[in-house]
């Protein structure tokens, strides 16, 4: 399959990496030469840890010869898949779709790796929106088991298979999202914690310390939930919150907005919830903390929706979970073991 993909930073590089890897022929973009440079750095340092790690059954070099960088969008002619993975910009996206359309065969499928901006909006720039849908990979591409395959409200049945087939094909699990919702399946229960983990502290039940010690020590999370607001950046959290927001889906917390506006963004600028100066930080085990139900009951009740509204079924959002989060229980196992109804 020829698969072209559009932006070669963290997330474009990692996908162009995990289909080189499975046989594909890999057309890589970038507006930018650095970018471009960039990425195929971080392409070859990864191949080089699979292969030492015995992985991948080729040569590092060898799969690189499938990878093959454009410098034009007219290039992505001849592809069958193209796959978006420039930053989270609305107008920049719907400016690239534009452009592919035009070089594309009437067949191939368009996709975004967005994380938090509505399919079906973002199809509204093309002339056949029956061609769109969203693939959505972890971060990063390579490690992450998980793509949630997305179905926009003009995707059609049989693209929407496709992409579920062309998932299975790089070896990755599909978790199909089959209505258009804000933040799709992973990311709409993420901001469900986010949100009761912030109301927990700013109404000032709990400290950061005792919210993440539970979510660490007693949930088995990977990361406390503060930790990884931190991680994941302050104003990535905070910019996502305004677009979610504009879109009737309530996901804002107090306390990273005032991080956002003291210019706390977590650990780019190695301060934020935490202090990053000296490393990761020690979440020590608090003698206080909020019980499960106060970090999950909203995330739950979010998960039910899900299933009621088929927009994914109850073993899909647990894999979901488990896969995109790090979680050692999907979110409705934990329902079923902290009795919550």
């Amino acid at each position: 399959m020829k698969v072209a993909v559009i932006g070669s930073g963290v997330m474009g590089s990692g996908i162009a990496e995990v289909f080189a890897i499975y046989k594909n022929e890999v057309l890589l973009y970038d507006k930018y030469e650095e970018a471009i440079k960039k990425g195929l750095t971080n392409i070859k340092w990864s191949l080089e840890k699979l292969s030492e790690k015995k992985r991948i059954n080729e040569t590092p070099e060898s799969i690189l010869t499938r990878i093959q960088i454009i410098r034009s969008l007219e290039e992505v002619k001849g592809s069958e898949l193209v796959i978006e993975a420039v930053p989270e910009d609305f107008n920049l996206k719907v400016s690239i779709f534009k452009e592919v359309e035009k070089n594309v065969d009437y067949s191939t499928m368009i996709a975004t790796n967005t994380s938090s901006l509505p399919i079906t909006e973002l199809s509204m720039a093309l002339n056949k929106r029956e061609r769109f849908l969203g693939l959505h990979f972890f971060n990063p591409p390579v490690l992450m088991g998980l793509v949630e395959v997305i179905k926009g409200n003009y995707t059609s049945s049989e693209v929407f298979e496709k992409g579920i087939e062309i998932v299975k094909s790089i070896k990755k699990e599909p978790i199909p999202v089959r209505k258009d919702v804000i933040g799709f399946v992973v990311n709409r229960i993420l901001f469900r914690v986010f949100t009761s983990a912030c109301k927990l502290v700013s109404e000032g039940k709990y400290t950061v310390q005792e919210v993440d010690s539970a979510a660490k020590y007693t949930l088995g999370f990977p990361m406390g939930i503060f930790e990884l607001l931190d991680y994941t950046g302050i104003d990535t959290n905070y910019l996502i919150s305004k677009e979610v927001k504009s879109r009737g889906f309530d996901f804002e917390c107090p306390l990273i907005n005032d991080l956002y506006t003291k210019g706390y963004l977590g650990t780019k600028v190695k301060k934020g919830f935490y202090d990053w100066s000296a490393g990761r930080p020690i979440i020590q085990k608090t003698s206080r903390e909020p019980s499960p139900s106060e970090i999950l009951g909203d995330a739950i009740d979010e998960a039910v929706w899900l299933i009621k509204n088929n927009v994914s079924t109850e073993d899909e959002i647990n894999k979901a979970t488990k896969l995109g989060l790090g979680w050692p229980k999907g979110i409705l196992e934990y329902a079923k073991e902290i009795n919550y109804v």
